[in-house]
């Protein structure tokens, strides 16, 4: 009679050789997710300032884009005056009417380092953007995660792409 299925061996085999194909993989992944996340915190911001741009049309005012940075900790707002900060829990001076109720909060939009993991924020401009599209900035922030960098640029009439300072991304252009 003969006995169908695999030895105690061939499984220990087929086992081996899937942990070694594993951990080949495992660096390529790595650093792809790290490149995504990358891209990911980039195009954020480029799609923050392409709809700041908007709702400073909109509403006929200035609009401002800044960020704070405090070592690996990070965040950038939208926020309706310069100096308004970026942290969720941080009330601006501009957030309370004077000797009133609160106003309108001066902060429409916040980001935080904690929403874009194992990505660093190297440098970043504030940005103005009038109500009628333009733009203070040049190179609004520049992104980092491990040796890859990321831009993100804005031209005078408020338009902004990503573009990599070291070309090595084939789905960015290079600045």
């Amino acid at each position: 009679m003969m006995r169908r299925g695999l030895t105690l061996l061939e499984l220990v085999i087929v086992l081996a050789v899937l942990v070694v194909l594993a951990a080949l993989a495992t660096p390529g992944l790595a650093s792809r997710l790290r490149h995504e996340r990358l891209l990911g915190a980039a195009e954020a911001l480029a799609t923050d300032i392409a709809e700041a741009r908007h709702e400073a049309a909109r509403r006929g005012s200035t609009l401002h884009v800044e960020a704070r940075r405090d070592g690996a900790q990070w965040c950038w707002s939208v926020a309706t005056n310069a100096g308004c900060p970026c942290d969720p829990g941080t009330a601006a001076p501009a957030d309370i009417a004077p000797g009133g109720p609160e106003a309108a909060p001066c902060r429409l939009k916040s980001v935080r380092a904690a929403e874009h993991p194992g990505v660093g924020l190297a440098h970043i401009e504030p940005v103005r953007i009038g109500a009628d599209g333009q733009s203070s900035a040049a190179v609004a922030a520049t992104f980092v995660a491990g040796e890859r960098q990321l831009q993100v640029q804005v031209s005078r009439f408020g338009r902004t792409r990503v573009c990599d300072p070291q070309g090595q991304n084939a789905r960015v252009p290079r600045c």
